[in-house]
Formats: structure tokens, sequence, C-alpha cells
């Protein structure tokens, strides 16, 4: 079956900016249920081979892709670095939610094998459990540079004992992943 509609989205914290080919309509809706709820209603009037892809924006997709993913609708995520790549490909510098959009598409409609497919439960709780650990491993080394620094004042008691907890924290997130 080939892709009779390709709809190109740039997800934001706040908004959700589409393009759709082959008819060239844009789109604006929040980043939000309500916001998903009224996508939904534009998808669903679509024909069938309807493919909608969107960047990797650190988390700020997943919602609207769960969303489009029990509904039926195949959605992938995109990495950055080949849009970013084929925009410069294509001569375009300008960098705005509209044209990353449509961007998206594009490039989609050109390479429409390309993105992933949402992991599931168990891998998406895996990697947000990573990327929290990994976060809080960064809070405890700057931590631990201000207790160094401290030290040499004479006060670091406070913050050895917030390092303490924290390297506790940490201990017991390890365990529950074994």
């Amino acid at each position: 079956m080939s892709v009779e509609s390709i709809i190109g989205i740039d997800v934001s914290r706040d908004w959700l900016d589409g393009f759709c080919l082959p008819g060239r309509q844009r789109f604006r809706f929040q980043n939000s249920p309500d916001g998903h709820a009224r996508l939904l209603e534009i998808l669903k009037s679509m024909p069938d081979g309807l493919k909608v892809g969107f960047e990797a924006t650190g988390g700020q997709e997943w919602a609207l892709w769960r969303v489009l993913i029990s509904m039926g609708i195949k959605a992938v995520q995109l990495p950055p670095a080949q849009i970013k790549a084929f925009a410069f490909s294509m001569g375009k510098r300008a960098k705005t939610d509209q044209i990353d959009a449509e961007l998206i598409a594009r490039f989609m409609a050109f390479r429409p094998e390309a993105g992933r497919t949402l992991p599931d439960a168990k891998l998406q709780l895996l990697r947000a459990l990573t990327v929290r650990r990994a976060q809080m491993v960064e809070a405890r080394k700057r931590l631990s540079a201000q207790i160094s620094a401290r030290r040499k004042q004479g006060v670091s008691a406070e913050l050895e004992e917030m390092d303490s907890s924290l390297k506790a924290f940490l201990e017991s997130q390890i365990s529950e992943l074994e």
C-alpha cells in the first residue's frame, strides 16, 4: 500500500505545527490533550495510508505519539540530524516551526522508510529512568564540586548530608532496575 497522505509535525512544548502532503495544508494546535483531539479530528477525515512523522524533541512528542498509535495511525519519530541534513541539501537555512513541519513531511516523502516506531511501555520506562538517573548523577557531580570548594571554607557538613541523601536515592533507583 502506498502512502497517500504524509503529515510532518513540528512538536514543541506548547504547539503542534503541521504540514500535509500532497495538499500542502498547514495547521497549528496546542500540544495538549485538547490539541491532540483536534488533530485527530482532521486525521480521521484523511484517506487510508496516512503517515505522520515528527522529530525527536526530548520527550515533548511522546504523548502525541501514544495517542496517534492508539488510534491506529502510523506515526514515526525521525532523527533531528537527518532532517537538518535534508534541509541543508534543499538550501533551507531559515528555521521556523512551519518550515520544520514542511521539511519533515518532505523528508518522509523522500525517505518513506525512515523513522522509528513507538517502543513498548517497558522500554519507554527504562529510557525515562536512564535519563533521570543521568540527570541525578550530573547533579551529584556538581554537588561534589561544591562540597570540595566548601571544605576549603570549613562549611561542608550540610552539603555532605545532601550528597549522602542523593547517593542513597540513586542507589535505590538502581536497585529497582535490577
